[in-house]
């Protein structure tokens, strides 16, 4: 028999409770590592625990975008010489946590770590009558008033300390600056050596003091521009035994190995008597960015690119509505009425694009019509019947948000929104759409670039929405024998560019029921993870683009040329 030799589990202890900021620094850090997280009550306590061997690292948190530097934790770095192993940097949004049942209008006491309560500080001012009491942790907060059950009472903490200990989100999202961020380091009390590996970005923090001479710093200063030294953040501390003397801590790109950071340090020890090197350790870069000894095969490093591009993510995404999977080697037919008209014409179109294999209904609940004068669509209506006819035919509904105000009704309906192309770069549209965690389908304006389609993705990716489908829907020429201009080529251009599922609207790149087929046949030789066609029992008596709108022979048809083409291809 083999013998079976267990794996210890890595310790690192942090300040805080379970559910604090520090613990998710942790998860960032070994995403696919089982770590044994241990909390402290303080960082001094995490030291301390470094130094006695019952941790084997500790983390810190050592900067923060809006609030700047913790300095105590600048003060333990050097008081106990901690070497810097790695960093972190994590996004910090604050969440209002209460009690089941308490409401924001009635709280009287207000619970959060110091830091917390500075980053939420303009939000704060609205409850005049509350008291604001600071606290050890964020977590710790959330905890105790779970723990004690008090009422009108709320913590400041996590979305993950709300899920942890049972308590409500009265409000979400309450940070002064939405790209509030953390910067945390984790430290070994042991001297280690990380070897510099090529291309990986390094960096290097250390600590000197100056003596007192006129133009001192200035000449250490100096000493990096002289060796070609990046200088990327410099910050000090009091001496605390001598008043009016400061130790300056600074971080540079590069591993202290180099030849020119090595050379330029020790000009800096001549200069001063004193120096003192962290450690060198790998920039953190983005969230997917390349760890330690994972590089692409081509021995480069993965670059920082942006959420839609495939820098940021090499493998197809694949959007999973109901139980079909959108992109990602699978081919998704949206079918349905350009409008919602009303029960018969809804129900009879779901029959007849269920019947020949389509995935996903479609319709309008919402028009946004070049004409003021022409069908608006149902509203509320519309999305009730619509939903109607999804749930008597099993199949995800698929409808257009045409302005911020009608999000909150047509989330309550719509498995899918979507946004047209009149809409593609109303920016504030896409972010709070993308807020809503549904997946989107986001049409390519009739006049937009690719790369300003893929901006506009941009947007709502930013929102922490992944699920993002882009729609080529044709563009606006100087031809006027059909309704637009289809970019045939923006398909396999997006392919090369994204990550992200692509379609096509024939319907509305034709405006002509008729070549619908022959221009799907080719999108789908192209590459298109999909189609979105309009399809009425009845086109002569739609309300609503009747001229580009299949009857049941014409979508079997369809169907079926599709199902020829991927098999010609595959």
């Amino acid at each position: 028999m083999k013998n079976m030799v267990h794996k210890r589990l890595l310790k690192i202890g942090y300040q805080g409770e379970k559910g604090a900021y520090s613990a998710e620094a942790i998860d960032a850090l070994y995403k696919e590592r089982e770590i044994e997280k241990i909390p402290f009550r303080t960082s001094y306590e995490v030291v301390d625990a470094l130094k006695k061997e019952l941790i084997d690292y500790g983390l810190l948190p050592i900067e923060n975008s809006i609030m700047g530097n913790i300095t105590h934790n600048y003060d333990l770095l050097l008081e106990n010489k901690l070497t810097i192993v790695k960093e972190v940097i994590i996004p910090i949004h604050h969440f209002l946590l209460g009690c089941k049942g308490t409401k924001i209008e009635e709280i009287t006491t207000i619970y959060s770590h110091p830091a917390a309560i500075s980053q939420c500080e303009v939000f704060l001012r609205k409850f005049d009558n509350a008291e604001i009491l600071p606290t050890y942790d964020t977590a710790g907060s959330a905890k105790m008033i779970a723990e004690k059950k008090l009422k009108n009472t709320a913590a400041i903490a996590s979305e993950a300390a709300a899920r942890i200990y049972g308590l409500s989100i009265l409000q979400e999202r309450i940070e002064d600056y939405p790209h509030n961020r953390t910067r945390f380091l984790l430290v070994s009390s042991e001297p280690l050596q990380v070897e510099n590996e090529p291309f990986i970005p390094w960096k290097v923090s250390a600590v000197f003091d100056t003596l007192d001479q006129h133009g001192m710093l200035y000449r250490c200063l100096g000493v990096f521009e002289e060796y070609e030294v990046n200088l990327s953040m410099l910050t000090s501390r009091p001496h605390k035994t001598e008043p009016w003397k400061y130790h300056f801590f600074v971080d540079v790109d590069g591993h202290a190995n180099d030849e020119n950071v090595a050379q330029a340090f020790e000009e800096i020890k001549k200069l001063t008597g004193f120096v003192h090197i962290f450690g060198s350790y790998p920039r953190f870069e983005a969230e997917e960015s390349v760890t330690p000894g994972k590089r692409r095969k081509n021995g480069k490093k993965k670059k920082d690119g942006p959420l839609y591009s495939l820098d940021h993510k090499a493998e197809p995404t694949q959007v999973l509505i109901g139980k079909h999977k959108v992109g990602g080697g699978t081919f998704t037919m949206i079918a349905g009425p350009c409008s919602v008209e009303g029960r018969q014409q809804m129900i009879e179109s779901a029959k007849i694009v269920s019947t020949h294999g389509a995935h996903m209904l479609r319709g309008g609940a919402f028009k946004p019509r070049t004409s003021p004068y022409s069908f608006q669509g149902l509203g509320e209506e519309g999305l009730k019947l619509l939903r109607e006819a999804g749930d008597m035919f099993d199949m995800p509904i698929v409808t257009e948000v045409v302005s911020v105000e009608d999000l909150p009704l047509i989330v309550q309906y719509a498995d899918v929104l979507q946004i047209g192309a009149r809409n593609m770069q109303n920016f504030v549209l896409l972010k709070e759409a993308g807020k809503t965690r549904k997946p989107i389908l986001l049409k390519r304006g009739m006049m937009a670039t690719v790369k300003e389609l893929l901006l506009s993705a941009e947007y709502i990716l930013a929102q922490g929405n992944p699920d993002v489908i882009l729609c080529e829907r044709g563009i606006r020429t100087f031809e006027t024998a059909t309704r637009n201009t289809l970019d045939i080529s923006a398909v396999p251009l997006l392919k090369s560019m994204t990550h992200l599922p692509v379609i096509v609207d024939p319907s509305h790149a034709t405006g002509i029921s008729h070549l619908i087929e022959p221009v799907s046949k080719a999108a789908v030789a192209v590459g298109a993870d999909g189609l979105m066609v309009e399809v009425h029992f009845n086109p002569s008596t739609a309300l609503s683009d009747a001229a580009q709108a299949l009857d049941e022979r014409q979508f079997k048809s369809l169907m079926k040329a599709v199902e020829k083409v991927r098999k010609l291809i595959e």
